[in-house]
């Protein structure tokens, strides 16, 4: 017999796959643009930010430089460390991405009122908490 738990997690992953694949909202390169956007940053500081692998990090710059959205210019604090920023064309992707995101967003949420949103908020970030807990945990074995 399964267990509800199972259940419940089964439920969680199709959301991340519908998310994932069927509205496109994972967007690698467009999160590394909206983060840009704010500041420019070095590929440590934006691996940091992003949580994700230098080398994954790596292979999504390649594809946004050469889109033309991102370039890499000399620190001027650090003349040993690169920075990264939007180029003009970027910041306009990231912000057609951003536009399309919060229409997805609308959407997606529809079967919710205000309340429930909340709500599952709350539970969400209830259920992050415990996991990067667990993640922590598993880190320091």
């Amino acid at each position: 017999m399964e267990s509800k738990d199972l259940e419940y997690v089964r439920r969680l992953r199709r959301c991340g796959h519908l998310l994932y694949h069927k509205f496109n909202l994972n967007g690698s390169q467009m999160r590394i643009l909206l983060v840009l956007r704010d500041a420019p940053m070095t590929q440590k500081q934006l691996t940091d930010r992003l949580r994700i692998q230098p080398g994954s990090l790596s292979e999504i710059l390649t594809k946004v430089e050469r889109a033309g959205w991102v370039e890499k210019k000399r620190s001027v604090i650090d003349r040993r460390n690169f920075e990264l920023m939007l180029t003009h064309a970027g910041r306009e992707e990231a912000d057609r991405f951003e536009k399309h995101q919060s229409e997805q967003a609308e959407l997606l949420m529809q079967p919710f009122d205000e309340q429930q949103k909340q709500q599952l908020a709350a539970l969400l970030d209830q259920l992050i908490g415990h996991w990067e807990a667990l993640d922590t945990q598993n880190t320091e074995k």
